[in-house]
């Protein structure tokens, strides 16, 4: 039998996860974070014509993009992508960010919670992420209310700087 190529190989394995997930009769977290990663940095290489990289950040924009919140992101920045799709005590939390400081530009929060129709997306500047945000556990954590502030008064701080870049 022949060696499988590389990308024959990444079709497969596509195949078998996408096989794996029609045939469920439960969600497994853990697979659904995973897909949802996936989903949030194709949403916003989309957004921000990028590259898809997963090298010490997820993507670096091919053209400048002007945003909704004012923020012009540049060609050549750097992205980090967290994307949540459950809810963990009434809060949205973006995990692993200890590190990012140093080798972001911006960071891309994409809530898909409710689905792809109703998906949030907020890009913040890094150095203004870091600065501002409250954070937990040596700056590895940002978390930020699930309502935004709608119905609860959870990390308040945090849940307005998601909304003050919020792109629509």
């Amino acid at each position: 039998m022949a060696k499988m190529e590389k990308l024959e190989l990444y079709k497969w394995l596509s195949e078998q996860q996408h096989k794996a997930v029609m045939e469920s009769e439960e969600v497994n977290n853990e697979m659904m974070k995973s897909m949802a990663g996936s989903a949030g940095e194709r949403l916003i290489a989309n957004l921000l014509n990028g590259i898809i990289l997963s090298a010490e950040y997820d993507l670096v924009t091919r053209s400048s993009t002007s945003l909704s919140s004012g923020i012009l992101v540049a060609t050549g920045k750097r992205i980090e992508v967290k994307t949540c799709v459950t809810h963990t005590g009434g809060e949205n939390i973006a995990y692993s960010l200890s590190g990012k400081e140093e080798h972001t530009d911006f960071i891309a929060l994409v809530d898909l919670r409710d689905g792809p129709d109703e998906v949030r997306i907020s890009i913040i500047p890094t150095d203004i992420f870091f600065a501002d945000g409250h954070f937990m556990g040596n700056k590895e954590r940002f978390a930020w209310s699930g309502t935004y502030n709608k119905s609860d008064r959870q990390r308040i701080n945090n849940t307005n700087l998601f909304l003050k870049y919020e792109v629509k």
